[in-house]
């Protein structure tokens, strides 16, 4: 039920639901769903919009009318009237909301592995970093219709926490020895944190479908690791000889 534009109670609703059309030789009548036969000496037919795999149908809108007293009661209740047929709603039709929802949905952020993996690494040693993240599909609702959204991870920006610029890179890393990605620290710290943002591309469909749509846009989240000591090792000279 919209408000007046004066910012009082509706005068008006809508709403969506079965319909019937009856003829009556050559004229047709269409009823809502609430009658859901047609007069006696009627014939039905239904609405078929005819949509394909990839879209839903919405059924019949509906809309009522009345003048709202100042007593609070209501007068001149009208009938529903069809507004608007049977129709099929598909992707082009969910394109902004889908582009609006992927920018608010939450998605989880990418997680941080380092290594050395114990809160500490040394001066001029590379720092390993990567990540592990994965696709995710997120299910919502748009204009009432349940929809599927799918988040893909596509570029990395590493910032170490000393002051250097970040790396930015398409590629997510590994672990040693096969790593890909690292830092090498040219100053002792008593803590750096190092973040990484990530930046997704999305794309949507109708829950039941099986068309995958862009989504307009991408989205970014941050993964903060545990704070990491970098330590300056210095060799000594020793008179005796080391154990073994």
């Amino acid at each position: 039920m919209p408000a007046s534009t004066d910012g009082g109670p509706a005068s008006e609703a809508y709403r969506r639901g079965p319909a019937y059309r009856c003829y009556d030789g050559d004229h047709a009548t269409t009823l809502p769903g609430l009658v859901p036969v047609c007069p006696d000496g009627q014939n039905a037919a239904g609405f078929d919009p005819g949509c394909t795999p990839d879209e839903v149908a919405l059924e019949p809108l509906f809309r009522q009318t009345w003048t709202n007293t100042p007593d609070g009661t209501r007068t001149a209740v009208s009938g529903w009237e069809l507004v608007a047929d049977a129709s099929c709603l598909g992707a082009v039709d969910l394109a902004g909301e889908a582009e609006a929802a992927f920018r608010t949905l939450t998605i989880a952020p990418s997680p941080i592995v380092v290594q050395p993996p114990d809160g500490w690494t040394l001066v001029n040693v590379p720092t390993i970093t990567y990540t592990q993240p994965g696709e995710q599909t997120l299910d919502t609702t748009l204009l009432g219709i349940p929809v599927q959204i799918r988040a893909t991870p596509r570029s990395y920006a590493w910032d170490y926490g000393d002051g250097t610029p970040p790396v930015s890179t398409t590629d997510p890393g590994a672990a040693y020895p096969h790593h890909t990605v690292a830092h090498t620290y040219d100053q002792p710290a008593e803590q750096v944190q190092i973040t990484l943002t990530t930046t997704w591309s999305g794309q949507f469909r109708i829950t039941g479908t099986t068309t995958w749509t862009d989504v307009t846009g991408t989205a970014t989240t941050t993964s903060t690791a545990d704070p990491l000591r970098v330590y300056e090792a210095r060799s000594r000279l020793v008179t005796d000889n080391l154990p073994d």
